[in-house]
């Protein structure tokens, strides 16, 4: 490996909020650009630093794919280092171990369909549903729609949900070969219907009611009509929670101990509707995701803030590819937000 160390990209994990992301988008681009990366000081900000068990299966997962050498891959690590290899196109299995997030795993593996050159399945247990991360509800009916109109190919299938802190979740991936297309998503189309689910696992059924008549009547009082399925399962974890879609925006929020059902379905109803105000196609967690996605289909998106996570995948993206990003206010018919796009030969 010495022998390449001129050409490994360098990586500093602490840049910006210095989180997992960092580390997910570097290990996947290095395996479709097929460049080594070392990444140092990986979550130096956190109480906890170095990579927890999540980060440690998403790099797994993108090393089966790519049969990568690895240096570093422990739990606490604080330094990686990925050699990747060719890209071979097969199926297997990935366990979190906890209730680490399933949909960061998915996260890391979606850029690998634009390299495999036959389908690929992974099967992936863990937490469907937990905090600080996209739900895997999210991933299933935003970020996997949004691609599809870049010309992306790929679904996914939840076969069990899984909460904090038992985890127990499954979910198939399923990802196919997929070359992408300019498309503009800049203004959110026009829409006052919301479809969305109540999910409730192990809890009363009387809490998943609770919870989407709070955000039907939130909705209705605000002009919007509503289609809220209820979900109740039995599991080896507890949990309930919805998710929000209008459009290409999504919302969700978790039940947690101490916060009323109706309380729920209002919290999500209202992160919803503030993305809808600022009239752009894209809601600020996709932002970030969409970034990656931008250079390969020359794309140009519309979203309603500018994370730091948006921030922290533009870095990472420009370390690996010829390509420098551009972001500018954008404020017309009514829209309030930012526009992102990317430009090749940045020197």
């Amino acid at each position: 490996m010495d022998n390449m160390d001129n050409d490994i990209v360098i990586i500093d994990g602490s840049y910006l909020e210095g989180g997992g992301q960092i580390v997910r988008t570097a290990v996947s681009l290095s395996a479709i650009t097929q460049k080594p990366v070392r990444i140092i000081n990986i979550r130096k900000k956190r109480k906890n630093r170095g990579l927890a068990h999540q980060h440690v299966a998403c790099i797994k997962a993108v090393k089966k794919l790519c049969n990568a050498e690895v240096d570093g891959l422990y739990v606490s690590s604080e330094t990686l280092e990925f050699y990747p290899n060719k890209v071979v196109s097969k199926d297997f299995k990935i366990d979190v171990e906890t209730a680490g997030s399933v949909s960061l795993v998915i996260q890391t593996l979606l850029p690998l369909a634009l390299v495999i050159d036959k389908p690929v399945n992974v099967i992936i247990k863990g937490g469907t549903n937990v905090k600080n991360a996209p739900p895997i509800d999210y991933v299933k009916n935003i970020t996997l729609d949004i691609l599809s109109k870049m010309g992306y190919c790929g679904n996914v299938d939840i076969i069990k949900r899984g909460f904090y802190p038992e985890g127990g979740g499954e979910v198939k991936l399923k990802i196919r070969p997929s070359t992408l297309k300019p498309v503009d998503l800049v203004e959110l189309t026009n829409n006052k219907y919301v479809e969305g689910i109540v999910f409730n696992q192990n809890l009363d059924e009387s809490i998943s009611k609770r919870i989407r008549k709070s955000a039907t009547d939130v909705l209705m009082k605000n002009g919007y009509m509503a289609n809220i399925k209820i979900e109740n399962t039995k599991g080896i974890s507890t949990g309930v929670g919805i998710f929000l879609k209008c459009g290409t925006v999504g919302a969700q929020c978790l039940g947690e101990r101490g916060l009323r059902s109706e309380m729920v379905g209002k919290i999500a109803v209202e992160n919803l509707l503030s993305e809808i105000k600022t009239g752009m196609a894209l809601d600020k967690y996709m932002g970030d995701q969409i970034i990656p996605f931008l250079y390969y289909s020359k794309s140009t998106v519309g979203v309603s803030e500018i994370t730091n996570h948006t921030l922290t995948n533009i870095y990472v993206v420009e370390r690996f590819l010829d390509v420098k990003f551009n972001i500018s206010k954008y404020c017309k018919n009514n829209c309030n937000g930012y526009l992102i796009k990317c430009d090749e030969n940045k020197q």
